[in-house]
């Protein structure tokens, strides 16, 4: 499946999903808690309340791992 090239975003505050690493602010320890625990073969659940950037926090991980040439699964809840 190709890839679509993602648009340049007027509005650089992204409060919704997940457009790249550019847009991905912090959380620099949580991620690499995340990336370490997948590498380790360790599984990772994610409680916080609603809109808190879970999902961000997750995209940006697997982004991470995907730049780095490693893959991993996410299986999410239902």
């Amino acid at each position: 499946m190709a890839r679509q090239k993602k648009k340049k975003l007027e509005n650089p505050f992204v409060y919704q999903g997940y457009e790249g690493p550019g847009y991905f602010f912090d959380r620099t320890e949580e991620t690499e808690k995340i990336i370490s625990a997948l590498r380790n073969g360790r599984n990772v659940t994610l409680i916080s309340p609603r809109k808190i950037g879970k999902t961000g926090l997750i995209r940006h991980a697997f982004h991470q791992l995907e730049s780095a040439g490693n893959d991993a699964i996410c299986i999410p809840s239902g």
